[in-house]
């Protein structure tokens, strides 16, 4: 989905004078499904500090000393920012509202200070916090926050308060380390803004009232800690994925939007948004797969009983095939490959997809290597189908970069990857 005033396109993947040599520049990394699931048990077992662990050490935006100016998405014209009438007190808090239509993207901001106003970096504190009410007949599910326009992984306000949408104000904290970004978070990274994002599913009106934005500081240890003593997992160095073989579209490189992939909507609509949703939540499925990569801005889902199994396809999926969904134009994805021997290559590929969708292209180390054409259309994303789909060349074996770019309307599983004898 397109992300209105976010993100420009990023045009195409690396690209290198060479198609046999892998990009010396390249800064992503292989994705390695064994260390995703250590990483997100660590990652589970790691206390969560209250907000009280944490104190205001700055106040950057408070009511009672309003200042700053709001912005909205280009995609929301119905959309309005500004400030409340003063209260009893003479408080003026932050007020957006906006009616939006099904399956939108909605993004809006305050910008309360400017690069001259020598802001705060967002390393030298360990907390930000915020006061919000969110009211309406039709409030959204997710609500996502971040420190910038461009933070490439906003944080789901639903993992620090699961009841942030019911009517009343909350105080809710959430800790610079989760605020993941391309890398390390830059020293000098200087926060002027905040920014809420979201994508609606169904039809939404509501209204969200914003006070008193602190950088904070722990008062009580940190959550290292706190954390039990375990030892160190150890997880072989990733390779890639490898060729002969089946690459996994789901299982594009590390390394963040514009390194390893870009998405013209930073929101996980799918892992992030509708997979939240209880009734997305599969028996059949655990949460490896309703939260897979969820903070990260390709959309991923699984095949579900009710959406993907419930009819005839002209090739079932596997239960709880991770896939990339909800494709827009010009996105794309890179996976570090592992090429065993070089010569032409067969692509059959396991998808799904409407009349419109344009065909996809691979590129190999930044040039371009073929076009995929799909001799059948399923009529529907989740209507799947496995077939031939084009041929490849890789003319050296060893590591290389894959680079899938692709389009609206398709569903992607996977691609399977088949030498043709003597060539």
């Amino acid at each position: 989905m397109g992300a209105g005033r976010l993100r420009a396109e990023s045009g195409a993947a690396i690209h290198s004078a060479n198609a046999t040599r892998f990009p010396s520049d390249y800064q992503g990394k292989p994705f390695d499904d064994a260390a995703y699931r250590a990483e997100q048990q660590a990652e589970a077992e790691i206390p969560r500090q209250p907000y009280h662990a944490f104190a205001p050490a700055l106040i950057a935006w408070d009511s009672k000393t309003p200042k700053g100016t709001g912005w909205v998405g280009k995609e929301e014209p119905s959309a309005s920012i500004g400030l409340d009438a003063p209260d009893s007190e003479g408080k003026r808090v932050i007020h957006y509202h906006v009616t939006l239509n099904n399956y939108r993207y909605a993004v809006f901001g305050w910008q309360w200070g400017t690069p001259a106003d020598l802001p705060p970096t967002l390393q030298s504190y360990d907390a930000v916090s915020f006061s919000i009410r969110v009211t309406g007949t039709k409030k959204p599910q997710e609500l996502f926050f971040g420190v910038t326009e461009a933070q490439p992984a906003p944080i789901s306000l639903r993992e620090y308060d699961p009841d942030f949408t019911d009517g009343s104000w909350h105080h809710i904290t959430i800790p610079v380390r989760a605020m993941k970004w391309t890398g390390e978070i830059p020293a000098e990274r200087a926060v002027c803004e905040f920014v809420f994002k979201t994508f609606v599913w169904d039809p939404s009106d509501y209204d969200i009232q914003l006070d008193q934005f602190t950088f904070d500081r722990t008062v009580t240890p940190p959550v290292a800690a706190l954390a039990p003593n375990r030892a160190p997992r150890t997880v072989p160095i990733a390779r890639g994925q490898v060729i002969p073989g089946k690459i996994e579209c789901a299982f594009y490189d590390f390394g963040g939007e514009g390194i390893a992939y870009h998405d013209t909507n930073p929101i996980n609509i799918l892992s992030g948004v509708l997979n939240q949703q209880n009734r997305h939540q599969r028996a059949h499925a655990t949460s490896y797969h309703w939260n897979f990569r969820k903070d990260e801005g390709v959309d991923i889902s699984f095949t579900k009983d009710w959406a993907d199994l419930n009819h005839t396809n002209l090739v079932d999926p596997p239960v709880n095939q991770l896939y990339i969904g909800g494709t827009e134009d010009g996105e794309w994805c890179n996976y570090t490959v592992n090429v065993k021997k070089a010569g032409r290559y067969a692509i059959t590929a396991l998808y799904g997809n409407v009349a419109d969708a344009k065909p996809i292209h691979f590129s190999i180390n930044g040039q371009p290597a073929c076009e995929c054409r799909f001799p059948v259309v399923t009529g529907s994303m989740h209507k799947w189908n496995q077939t031939d789909v084009g041929t490849i060349s890789f003319p050296t074996t060893g590591i290389q970069l894959l680079t899938l770019h692709y389009g609206r309307g398709y569903n992607l599983a996977f691609f399977e990857f088949h030498r043709i004898a003597n060539q």
